[in-house]
Protein backbone atom coordinates (compact mmCIF):
# COMPACT_ATOMS: atom_id res chain seq x y z
CA UNK A 1 0.00 0.00 0.00
CA UNK A 2 0.89 3.26 -0.80
CA UNK A 3 1.44 6.21 1.80
CA UNK A 4 1.28 9.96 0.79
CA UNK A 5 0.43 13.37 2.48
CA UNK A 6 -1.05 16.60 0.96
CA UNK A 7 -2.24 19.85 1.65
CA UNK A 8 -5.18 21.33 0.41
CA UNK A 9 -8.77 21.71 1.64
CA UNK A 10 -11.14 19.64 1.97
CA UNK A 11 -13.45 20.57 -0.75
CA UNK A 12 -10.69 19.68 -3.65
CA UNK A 13 -9.73 16.39 -2.58
CA UNK A 14 -10.42 13.99 -5.60
CA UNK A 15 -10.93 10.87 -3.40
CA UNK A 16 -13.10 7.27 -3.29
CA UNK A 17 -13.63 8.25 0.56
CA UNK A 18 -12.35 10.92 2.51
CA UNK A 19 -12.33 10.06 6.71
CA UNK A 20 -12.94 12.95 8.84
CA UNK A 21 -13.20 12.01 12.67
CA UNK A 22 -15.00 14.14 15.41
CA UNK A 23 -15.35 14.59 18.82
CA UNK A 24 -18.35 13.77 20.79
CA UNK A 25 -19.74 16.94 21.81
CA UNK A 26 -18.05 19.04 19.30
CA UNK A 27 -20.31 17.55 16.28
CA UNK A 28 -22.24 20.42 15.90
CA UNK A 29 -19.56 22.81 15.46
CA UNK A 30 -17.74 20.70 12.96
CA UNK A 31 -20.41 19.30 11.33
CA UNK A 32 -21.28 23.02 10.18
CA UNK A 33 -17.71 23.16 9.35
CA UNK A 34 -18.02 20.31 7.07
CA UNK A 35 -21.08 21.60 5.76
CA UNK A 36 -19.43 24.23 4.61
CA UNK A 37 -16.22 22.93 3.05
CA UNK A 38 -17.22 20.00 1.49
CA UNK A 39 -20.90 21.04 -0.53
CA UNK A 40 -22.24 18.28 1.49
CA UNK A 41 -25.52 20.82 2.60
CA UNK A 42 -27.74 17.42 3.93
CA UNK A 43 -25.08 16.27 5.83
CA UNK A 44 -25.95 18.03 9.23
CA UNK A 45 -29.55 16.42 8.71
CA UNK A 46 -28.42 13.12 8.23
CA UNK A 47 -26.20 13.26 11.36
CA UNK A 48 -29.39 14.18 13.06
CA UNK A 49 -31.03 11.48 11.24
CA UNK A 50 -28.80 9.04 12.49
CA UNK A 51 -27.92 10.64 15.55
CA UNK A 52 -24.58 10.38 14.90
CA UNK A 53 -22.75 12.39 18.16
CA UNK A 54 -18.96 11.42 17.34
CA UNK A 55 -19.09 8.64 20.31
CA UNK A 56 -16.43 6.33 20.19
CA UNK A 57 -17.33 3.44 17.45
CA UNK A 58 -19.95 5.27 15.84
CA UNK A 59 -19.62 6.60 12.18
CA UNK A 60 -21.59 8.01 9.95
CA UNK A 61 -21.53 7.77 5.75
CA UNK A 62 -22.49 10.64 3.23
CA UNK A 63 -22.04 10.85 -0.19
CA UNK A 64 -22.23 14.49 -0.97
CA UNK A 65 -22.57 16.85 -4.12
CA UNK A 66 -20.52 19.36 -5.60
CA UNK A 67 -17.30 18.18 -4.30
CA UNK A 68 -14.60 16.00 -5.52
CA UNK A 69 -14.89 13.15 -3.09
CA UNK A 70 -17.23 10.62 -3.45
CA UNK A 71 -17.61 9.66 0.18
CA UNK A 72 -17.40 11.17 3.33
CA UNK A 73 -17.01 8.99 6.16
CA UNK A 74 -17.42 10.68 9.95
CA UNK A 75 -16.02 8.69 13.00
CA UNK A 76 -16.60 9.52 16.12
CA UNK A 77 -13.49 9.90 18.53
CA UNK A 78 -15.46 10.49 22.15
CA UNK A 79 -14.66 13.23 24.56
CA UNK A 80 -11.42 15.15 23.59
CA UNK A 81 -10.11 14.85 27.19
CA UNK A 82 -10.77 10.81 27.53
CA UNK A 83 -9.29 10.06 24.04
CA UNK A 84 -6.16 7.46 24.03
CA UNK A 85 -4.23 5.13 21.42
CA UNK A 86 -6.90 2.38 22.56
CA UNK A 87 -9.95 4.37 21.82
CA UNK A 88 -8.49 6.03 18.69
CA UNK A 89 -7.85 2.38 17.45
CA UNK A 90 -11.13 1.27 18.37
CA UNK A 91 -12.25 4.29 16.00
CA UNK A 92 -10.03 3.93 12.88
CA UNK A 93 -11.09 0.25 13.06
CA UNK A 94 -14.82 1.07 12.97
CA UNK A 95 -13.83 3.86 10.30
CA UNK A 96 -11.84 1.60 7.85
CA UNK A 97 -14.30 -1.26 8.22
CA UNK A 98 -16.62 0.81 6.37
CA UNK A 99 -14.15 1.72 3.66
CA UNK A 100 -13.34 -1.59 3.03
CA UNK A 101 -17.31 -2.33 2.51
CA UNK A 102 -17.48 0.16 0.19
CA UNK A 103 -14.64 -1.97 -1.89
CA UNK A 104 -12.28 1.41 -2.73
CA UNK A 105 -9.21 1.12 -3.51
CA UNK A 106 -7.66 4.27 -2.07
CA UNK A 107 -8.75 6.56 0.61
CA UNK A 108 -7.96 9.51 2.40
CA UNK A 109 -7.79 10.50 6.13
CA UNK A 110 -8.36 14.01 7.48
CA UNK A 111 -5.65 15.27 9.79
CA UNK A 112 -7.64 16.56 12.94
CA UNK A 113 -6.33 18.79 15.91
CA UNK A 114 -5.69 16.72 18.70
CA UNK A 115 -5.27 19.82 21.19
CA UNK A 116 -6.50 18.46 24.86
CA UNK A 117 -6.02 14.59 24.20
CA UNK A 118 -3.32 12.01 25.34
CA UNK A 119 -2.73 11.08 21.52
CA UNK A 120 0.36 12.98 19.44
CA UNK A 121 -0.46 13.93 15.48
CA UNK A 122 1.98 11.23 15.02
CA UNK A 123 0.76 8.40 17.03
CA UNK A 124 -2.80 9.56 15.19
CA UNK A 125 -1.04 8.84 11.78
CA UNK A 126 0.70 5.53 13.03
CA UNK A 127 -2.57 3.76 14.10
CA UNK A 128 -4.08 4.73 10.88
CA UNK A 129 -1.61 3.34 8.97
CA UNK A 130 -1.63 0.23 10.95
CA UNK A 131 -5.52 0.00 10.83
CA UNK A 132 -5.86 0.67 7.62
CA UNK A 133 -3.54 -2.65 6.19
CA UNK A 134 -4.70 -4.73 8.87
CA UNK A 135 -8.66 -4.25 8.06
CA UNK A 136 -7.76 -4.17 4.71
CA UNK A 137 -6.48 -8.02 4.90
CA UNK A 138 -8.09 -10.79 3.04
CA UNK A 139 -7.71 -13.90 3.54
CA UNK A 140 -9.60 -15.20 -0.02
CA UNK A 141 -6.35 -14.73 -1.74
CA UNK A 142 -5.68 -17.78 -3.18
CA UNK A 143 -9.76 -18.01 -5.01
CA UNK A 144 -10.27 -17.88 -8.43
CA UNK A 145 -11.79 -14.94 -9.85
CA UNK A 146 -15.93 -16.08 -11.12
CA UNK A 147 -15.40 -19.96 -9.71
CA UNK A 148 -18.53 -20.08 -7.57
CA UNK A 149 -19.01 -16.33 -7.82
CA UNK A 150 -16.80 -15.13 -6.11
CA UNK A 151 -15.26 -11.36 -7.29
CA UNK A 152 -11.96 -10.23 -5.15
CA UNK A 153 -12.79 -7.52 -3.37
CA UNK A 154 -10.17 -4.29 -4.57
CA UNK A 155 -7.30 -4.10 -2.13
CA UNK A 156 -6.75 -0.27 -0.25
CA UNK A 157 -3.65 0.54 -2.43
CA UNK A 158 -2.89 3.74 -1.47
CA UNK A 159 -3.89 5.89 1.53
CA UNK A 160 -3.21 9.80 1.87
CA UNK A 161 -2.78 11.65 4.94
CA UNK A 162 -4.41 15.31 4.15
CA UNK A 163 -3.82 18.17 6.40
CA UNK A 164 -5.03 21.91 6.07
CA UNK A 165 -0.93 23.03 6.75
CA UNK A 166 2.40 21.71 6.59
CA UNK A 167 2.49 17.97 7.02
CA UNK A 168 5.44 17.59 9.96
CA UNK A 169 8.29 14.93 9.31
CA UNK A 170 7.30 12.95 12.43
CA UNK A 171 3.75 12.16 10.93
CA UNK A 172 5.55 11.52 7.85
CA UNK A 173 7.19 8.93 9.23
CA UNK A 174 4.92 7.56 10.80
CA UNK A 175 2.32 6.67 8.61
CA UNK A 176 5.67 4.57 7.05
CA UNK A 177 6.09 2.76 10.28
CA UNK A 178 2.69 2.02 10.30
CA UNK A 179 2.46 0.86 7.00
CA UNK A 180 5.89 -1.63 7.87
CA UNK A 181 3.69 -2.95 10.89
CA UNK A 182 0.62 -3.81 9.52
CA UNK A 183 2.84 -5.69 6.49
CA UNK A 184 4.54 -7.61 8.89
CA UNK A 185 1.09 -8.75 10.51
CA UNK A 186 -0.38 -9.55 7.17
CA UNK A 187 2.92 -11.48 6.30
CA UNK A 188 2.51 -13.53 9.91
CA UNK A 189 -1.22 -14.04 8.75
CA UNK A 190 -0.53 -15.18 5.12
CA UNK A 191 2.13 -17.64 6.12
CA UNK A 192 0.11 -18.93 8.86
CA UNK A 193 -2.88 -19.64 6.81
CA UNK A 194 -1.04 -21.31 3.99
CA UNK A 195 -1.80 -25.31 3.89
CA UNK A 196 1.15 -27.44 5.70
CA UNK A 197 1.10 -29.24 2.22
CA UNK A 198 2.46 -25.79 0.86
CA UNK A 199 4.38 -24.50 3.82
CA UNK A 200 6.50 -27.31 5.08
CA UNK A 201 9.77 -27.12 7.22
CA UNK A 202 11.72 -26.62 3.93
CA UNK A 203 9.23 -23.74 2.43
CA UNK A 204 9.61 -21.90 5.53
CA UNK A 205 13.53 -22.06 5.48
CA UNK A 206 13.31 -20.70 2.33
CA UNK A 207 11.09 -17.79 3.20
CA UNK A 208 13.01 -17.19 6.00
CA UNK A 209 15.92 -17.02 3.28
CA UNK A 210 14.58 -14.52 1.57
CA UNK A 211 13.92 -12.51 4.79
CA UNK A 212 17.66 -12.74 5.78
CA UNK A 213 18.28 -11.95 1.60
CA UNK A 214 16.27 -9.25 1.06
CA UNK A 215 17.31 -7.23 4.70
CA UNK A 216 20.56 -5.58 3.40
CA UNK A 217 23.30 -7.53 5.15
CA UNK A 218 21.30 -6.24 8.26
CA UNK A 219 20.02 -10.14 8.75
CA UNK A 220 22.61 -12.94 8.85
CA UNK A 221 21.22 -16.35 9.05
CA UNK A 222 22.47 -20.06 9.64
CA UNK A 223 20.25 -23.25 9.54
CA UNK A 224 21.35 -26.16 11.20
CA UNK A 225 19.77 -30.09 9.66
CA UNK A 226 19.36 -33.15 11.19
CA UNK A 227 22.70 -33.95 11.09
CA UNK A 228 23.69 -30.87 12.69
CA UNK A 229 21.22 -31.52 15.24
CA UNK A 230 22.46 -34.41 16.85
CA UNK A 231 25.55 -32.70 17.00
CA UNK A 232 24.01 -30.05 19.15
CA UNK A 233 21.79 -32.82 20.79
CA UNK A 234 18.59 -31.07 20.05
CA UNK A 235 16.93 -34.48 21.28
CA UNK A 236 13.61 -32.57 21.39
CA UNK A 237 13.06 -30.93 18.35
CA UNK A 238 14.35 -34.26 16.96
CA UNK A 239 12.22 -37.08 18.69
CA UNK A 240 8.83 -34.61 17.16
CA UNK A 241 10.14 -34.55 13.59
CA UNK A 242 10.91 -38.13 13.50
CA UNK A 243 7.18 -39.22 12.64
CA UNK A 244 7.46 -37.03 9.42
CA UNK A 245 8.68 -37.47 5.93
CA UNK A 246 9.63 -33.74 5.80
CA UNK A 247 13.45 -32.90 7.11
CA UNK A 248 12.99 -30.82 9.66
CA UNK A 249 15.57 -27.62 10.86
CA UNK A 250 16.73 -25.48 13.68
CA UNK A 251 17.31 -21.17 12.03
CA UNK A 252 19.26 -18.90 13.99
CA UNK A 253 18.47 -15.08 12.64
CA UNK A 254 20.66 -12.69 13.88
CA UNK A 255 19.81 -8.52 13.29
CA UNK A 256 22.49 -5.86 13.77
CA UNK A 257 21.47 -2.27 13.26
CA UNK A 258 23.44 -0.23 10.85
CA UNK A 259 25.01 1.26 14.28
CA UNK A 260 26.13 -1.64 15.52
CA UNK A 261 25.18 -4.20 18.02
CA UNK A 262 23.83 -3.70 21.48
CA UNK A 263 24.66 -4.86 24.38
CA UNK A 264 21.06 -5.48 25.48
CA UNK A 265 19.78 -8.60 23.32
CA UNK A 266 16.46 -9.43 22.98
CA UNK A 267 15.77 -13.38 21.44
CA UNK A 268 12.88 -14.16 20.13
CA UNK A 269 12.01 -17.71 19.75
CA UNK A 270 8.85 -19.05 17.97
CA UNK A 271 7.07 -22.42 17.98
CA UNK A 272 6.91 -23.67 14.25
CA UNK A 273 5.37 -27.10 14.15
CA UNK A 274 4.33 -26.70 10.24
CA UNK A 275 1.57 -29.65 11.21
CA UNK A 276 0.93 -31.18 14.43
CA UNK A 277 -1.14 -34.71 14.14
CA UNK A 278 -0.48 -35.24 17.76
CA UNK A 279 1.46 -38.01 16.89
CA UNK A 280 0.65 -41.13 18.01
CA UNK A 281 -1.67 -39.43 20.67
CA UNK A 282 -3.50 -38.88 17.86
CA UNK A 283 -5.62 -35.40 17.67
CA UNK A 284 -9.49 -35.77 16.62
CA UNK A 285 -10.64 -34.06 13.90
CA UNK A 286 -11.74 -31.36 14.51
CA UNK A 287 -8.87 -30.45 16.69
CA UNK A 288 -6.43 -31.47 13.68
CA UNK A 289 -8.35 -28.95 11.24
CA UNK A 290 -6.64 -26.09 11.84
CA UNK A 291 -3.24 -27.47 13.31
CA UNK A 292 -1.94 -25.94 9.59
CA UNK A 293 -1.48 -22.78 12.02
CA UNK A 294 0.71 -24.63 14.98
CA UNK A 295 3.61 -22.70 13.59
CA UNK A 296 1.88 -18.89 14.09
CA UNK A 297 4.51 -18.36 17.10
CA UNK A 298 7.02 -18.94 14.45
CA UNK A 299 5.60 -17.00 12.03
CA UNK A 300 4.92 -13.93 14.19
CA UNK A 301 8.82 -14.38 15.06
CA UNK A 302 9.80 -13.94 11.93
CA UNK A 303 7.87 -11.41 10.79
CA UNK A 304 8.81 -9.27 13.61
CA UNK A 305 12.30 -9.62 12.69
CA UNK A 306 11.53 -8.46 9.06
CA UNK A 307 10.00 -5.50 10.65
CA UNK A 308 12.86 -4.45 12.94
CA UNK A 309 15.09 -4.86 9.65
CA UNK A 310 12.78 -2.74 7.58
CA UNK A 311 12.93 -0.15 10.46
CA UNK A 312 16.23 -0.43 11.08
CA UNK A 313 16.01 -0.28 15.10
CA UNK A 314 19.01 0.61 16.87
CA UNK A 315 18.78 -2.90 19.04
CA UNK A 316 20.59 -6.09 18.13
CA UNK A 317 17.88 -9.10 17.87
CA UNK A 318 18.07 -12.83 17.69
CA UNK A 319 15.48 -15.11 16.18
CA UNK A 320 15.14 -19.27 16.66
CA UNK A 321 12.71 -21.20 14.56
CA UNK A 322 12.42 -25.08 14.60
CA UNK A 323 10.78 -25.98 11.83
CA UNK A 324 8.90 -29.33 12.15
CA UNK A 325 6.30 -31.84 11.79
CA UNK A 326 4.26 -34.40 14.29
CA UNK A 327 3.32 -36.91 12.54
CA UNK A 328 2.56 -40.57 12.77
CA UNK A 329 4.44 -42.99 10.89
CA UNK A 330 6.77 -46.20 11.93
CA UNK A 331 9.74 -44.05 13.37
CA UNK A 332 7.46 -41.38 14.81
CA UNK A 333 8.22 -41.12 19.07
CA UNK A 334 5.59 -42.86 20.89
CA UNK A 335 4.60 -42.34 24.77
CA UNK A 336 6.74 -43.85 27.31
CA UNK A 337 9.63 -42.84 25.24
CA UNK A 338 13.03 -40.67 26.38
CA UNK A 339 14.50 -37.90 25.31
CA UNK A 340 17.71 -36.42 26.56
CA UNK A 341 17.18 -32.34 25.66
CA UNK A 342 19.83 -30.42 24.60
CA UNK A 343 20.61 -29.04 28.04
CA UNK A 344 21.32 -32.64 29.38
CA UNK A 345 17.81 -32.98 31.24
CA UNK A 346 15.86 -36.26 30.05
CA UNK A 347 12.60 -36.05 29.73
CA UNK A 348 9.99 -38.81 29.28
CA UNK A 349 7.35 -38.79 26.65
CA UNK A 350 3.93 -38.27 28.66
CA UNK A 351 1.93 -37.40 25.54
CA UNK A 352 2.97 -37.08 21.80
CA UNK A 353 0.75 -34.28 21.33
CA UNK A 354 2.55 -31.88 24.00
CA UNK A 355 5.45 -31.20 21.16
CA UNK A 356 5.60 -27.79 21.22
CA UNK A 357 7.37 -27.57 24.38
CA UNK A 358 9.68 -29.80 23.15
CA UNK A 359 10.80 -27.82 20.45
CA UNK A 360 10.97 -24.24 22.88
CA UNK A 361 13.53 -26.24 25.22
CA UNK A 362 15.90 -27.02 22.96
CA UNK A 363 15.51 -23.86 21.04
CA UNK A 364 15.80 -21.44 24.23
CA UNK A 365 18.65 -23.83 25.35
CA UNK A 366 20.45 -23.21 21.95
CA UNK A 367 19.86 -19.38 22.23
CA UNK A 368 21.19 -19.27 25.42
CA UNK A 369 24.06 -21.00 24.20
CA UNK A 370 24.80 -18.52 21.37
CA UNK A 371 24.49 -15.61 23.28
CA UNK A 372 27.86 -13.35 23.20
CA UNK A 373 30.06 -12.73 26.47
CA UNK A 374 29.34 -9.03 27.72
CA UNK A 375 25.53 -8.62 26.41
CA UNK A 376 21.91 -8.88 28.50
CA UNK A 377 20.31 -11.40 27.17
CA UNK A 378 15.65 -10.96 26.82
CA UNK A 379 14.39 -14.58 26.16
CA UNK A 380 10.87 -14.14 24.52
CA UNK A 381 9.16 -17.20 23.21
CA UNK A 382 6.09 -17.68 21.44
CA UNK A 383 3.84 -20.46 21.14
CA UNK A 384 0.69 -22.40 20.20
CA UNK A 385 1.74 -24.21 23.35
CA UNK A 386 -2.50 -25.21 24.84
CA UNK A 387 -5.94 -25.67 24.16
CA UNK A 388 -5.85 -24.95 28.03
CA UNK A 389 -5.38 -21.02 27.65
CA UNK A 390 -8.83 -21.00 26.72
CA UNK A 391 -10.46 -21.68 29.67
CA UNK A 392 -8.41 -18.90 30.77
CA UNK A 393 -9.02 -15.93 28.67
CA UNK A 394 -11.51 -17.21 25.76
CA UNK A 395 -10.10 -15.55 22.50
CA UNK A 396 -9.30 -11.93 23.78
CA UNK A 397 -5.82 -12.33 25.20
CA UNK A 398 -3.14 -14.46 25.45
CA UNK A 399 -1.42 -16.17 28.44
CA UNK A 400 1.75 -14.31 29.45
CA UNK A 401 4.46 -16.41 31.99
CA UNK A 402 7.50 -14.77 33.00
CA UNK A 403 10.60 -15.56 35.38
CA UNK A 404 11.09 -11.76 35.29
CA UNK A 405 8.11 -9.30 36.89
CA UNK A 406 9.86 -5.97 35.16
CA UNK A 407 10.58 -7.46 32.07
CA UNK A 408 6.99 -9.55 32.16
CA UNK A 409 5.23 -5.81 33.04
CA UNK A 410 7.40 -3.80 29.91
CA UNK A 411 6.13 -6.14 27.61
CA UNK A 412 2.63 -5.99 28.69
CA UNK A 413 2.60 -2.44 28.44
CA UNK A 414 3.86 -2.71 24.88
CA UNK A 415 1.14 -4.86 24.12
CA UNK A 416 -0.94 -2.31 25.87
CA UNK A 417 0.09 0.42 23.71
CA UNK A 418 -0.77 -1.69 20.42
CA UNK A 419 -3.97 -2.87 21.19
CA UNK A 420 -2.52 -6.77 22.39
CA UNK A 421 -3.92 -8.70 25.26
CA UNK A 422 -1.81 -10.12 27.65
CA UNK A 423 -3.32 -12.19 31.23
CA UNK A 424 -0.09 -12.09 33.25
CA UNK A 425 -0.36 -15.59 34.63
CA UNK A 426 0.97 -16.52 38.35
CA UNK A 427 3.15 -19.24 38.19
CA UNK A 428 2.29 -21.07 41.52
CA UNK A 429 5.49 -23.01 42.43
CA UNK A 430 3.38 -26.03 43.90
CA UNK A 431 3.00 -26.70 40.27
CA UNK A 432 6.52 -27.14 39.38
CA UNK A 433 6.19 -30.87 40.73
CA UNK A 434 3.28 -31.85 38.61
CA UNK A 435 6.03 -32.10 35.59
CA UNK A 436 8.26 -34.39 37.45
CA UNK A 437 9.02 -38.00 35.75
CA UNK A 438 9.30 -41.39 37.49
CA UNK A 439 11.73 -42.59 34.44
CA UNK A 440 13.35 -39.19 34.00
CA UNK A 441 13.78 -35.91 35.22
CA UNK A 442 10.85 -34.46 33.72
CA UNK A 443 7.31 -35.72 31.51
CA UNK A 444 6.17 -33.01 28.99
CA UNK A 445 2.74 -32.95 30.85
CA UNK A 446 1.43 -31.60 33.85
CA UNK A 447 -0.78 -34.80 34.17
CA UNK A 448 -4.89 -34.58 34.61
CA UNK A 449 -5.29 -31.92 37.92
CA UNK A 450 -5.52 -29.22 35.25
CA UNK A 451 -3.70 -25.87 34.67
CA UNK A 452 -2.26 -26.76 31.50
CA UNK A 453 -1.12 -23.82 30.32
CA UNK A 454 0.81 -23.19 33.45
CA UNK A 455 2.10 -26.46 33.64
CA UNK A 456 3.34 -26.41 30.28
CA UNK A 457 4.84 -22.94 31.11
CA UNK A 458 7.03 -24.22 33.67
CA UNK A 459 7.91 -27.14 31.33
CA UNK A 460 9.84 -24.67 29.59
CA UNK A 461 11.00 -22.03 32.68
CA UNK A 462 13.08 -25.34 33.38
CA UNK A 463 15.31 -24.68 30.59
CA UNK A 464 15.21 -20.61 30.57
CA UNK A 465 16.49 -20.59 34.19
CA UNK A 466 16.36 -18.31 36.26
CA UNK A 467 18.92 -15.61 35.82
CA UNK A 468 17.86 -14.60 32.39
CA UNK A 469 14.95 -12.28 31.53
CA UNK A 470 12.50 -15.03 30.02
CA UNK A 471 9.10 -14.71 28.86
CA UNK A 472 6.41 -17.55 27.34
CA UNK A 473 3.56 -16.29 25.61
CA UNK A 474 0.61 -18.86 24.96
CA UNK A 475 -0.95 -17.47 22.07
CA UNK A 476 -3.53 -20.71 20.98
CA UNK A 477 -5.83 -18.39 22.08
CA UNK A 478 -5.43 -15.65 19.69
CA UNK A 479 -3.52 -17.22 16.81
CA UNK A 480 -6.50 -17.66 14.83
CA UNK A 481 -9.90 -17.48 15.26
CA UNK A 482 -13.47 -18.79 13.99
CA UNK A 483 -14.85 -14.82 14.17
CA UNK A 484 -13.33 -11.48 13.12
CA UNK A 485 -12.60 -9.34 16.13
CA UNK A 486 -12.06 -5.90 16.17
CA UNK A 487 -8.65 -4.99 13.65
CA UNK A 488 -8.37 -9.38 13.16
CA UNK A 489 -10.25 -11.16 10.76
CA UNK A 490 -11.16 -14.20 10.79
CA UNK A 491 -8.18 -17.02 10.71
CA UNK A 492 -5.02 -16.54 11.22
CA UNK A 493 -4.57 -12.91 13.44
CA UNK A 494 -0.79 -12.29 13.21
CA UNK A 495 -0.94 -11.72 17.12
CA UNK A 496 2.28 -10.76 18.72
CA UNK A 497 3.95 -9.13 15.97
CA UNK A 498 3.08 -5.73 17.14
CA UNK A 499 3.87 -6.17 20.39
CA UNK A 500 7.39 -7.62 19.65
CA UNK A 501 7.77 -4.83 17.53
CA UNK A 502 7.14 -2.24 20.06
CA UNK A 503 8.99 -4.11 22.43
CA UNK A 504 11.82 -3.83 20.06
CA UNK A 505 11.22 -0.21 20.27
CA UNK A 506 10.94 0.34 23.62
CA UNK A 507 14.87 -1.44 24.30
CA UNK A 508 16.14 0.41 21.53
CA UNK A 509 15.54 3.77 23.78
CA UNK A 510 18.76 4.73 24.96
CA UNK A 511 20.38 0.93 24.47
CA UNK A 512 23.88 1.17 24.82
CA UNK A 513 26.35 0.21 22.06
CA UNK A 514 27.83 -3.31 23.10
Amino acid sequence: MKFNTTQRAFGQVETAALLIATFEGESEAGLSHLVNTTGGGNLAAQASLEKFSGKIGQTLLHYPSGVAAKRVVLFGLGQRDKLTTAQLRKALVAAFKVVRAQKVNEVTIADVSLAGTKVSAAQYAEIAATVSGLVDYEINHNKTEGVLGYIPRPELEEMRFLSTGKVPSKVRKALSRGRVIAQAVNSARDLSNLPAGELTPDAFVAEARRVADESGGLITMKVWNQADMAILGAGGILAVGKGSDEPCFLIEMVYTPPTGATRDVLTYVGKTVCFDSGGYDLKPADGMRHMKRDMSGGAAVLATLEAIANLQLPISVKAYMAPVENMVSGRAFKPGDRIRMMNGLKVEVDNTDAEGRLTLADMITHARNRADAGQNVYIVDVATLTGAIRQVNSDVAAGLFSNNDAFARRLKAAGERVGEQYEHLTMWPELRDFNKAEMADLKNTGGPAGAGATTAAWFVREFAGEETPWIHLDIASVAFRDREFGVDPKGSTGFAVQTLVELAVDFAKGNAKK
